[in-house]
């Protein structure tokens, strides 16, 4: 019976072999920068909402030692958001790169 579950098993999972991510080292490292790109595009779009917010004035916060709210503590908030926004534009800038430089990659001539 044992045999019968580990040979079910083998067959489901050389039908599954290579459809997903690809068959070679290439083609998955390209799906992983896709879905690093994807990833940050949707980070970004998060923290740009956030960014929105918080500069908007929308964002509203009551100290829970009942002293009044201090201004510059949003500012702070948005300054550090717009940092990660940065880093995220950077990121993707540079996975984007990455992928172009696998996918068309420049020809040895021009070198």
């Amino acid at each position: 019976m044992t045999e019968n579950v580990v040979s079910f098993e083998e067959k489901r999972l050389e039908a599954l072999s290579g459809t997903i991510f690809g068959t070679t080292a290439e083609e998955r490292n390209l799906a992983a920068i896709r879905s690093n790109i994807e990833f940050a595009r949707n980070e970004l779009a998060l923290v740009q909402s956030y960014i929105d917010l918080a500069y908007g004035g929308e964002i509203v916060y009551t100290p829970n030692d009942g002293t009044k709210p201090q201004a510059e503590a949003l500012a702070h908030l948005g300054s550090v958001l717009s940092n990660y926004e940065q880093a995220l534009f950077d990121k993707i800038g540079s996975l984007e790169y990455e992928l172009e430089m696998l996918e068309f990659p420049p020809d040895q001539d021009e070198e």
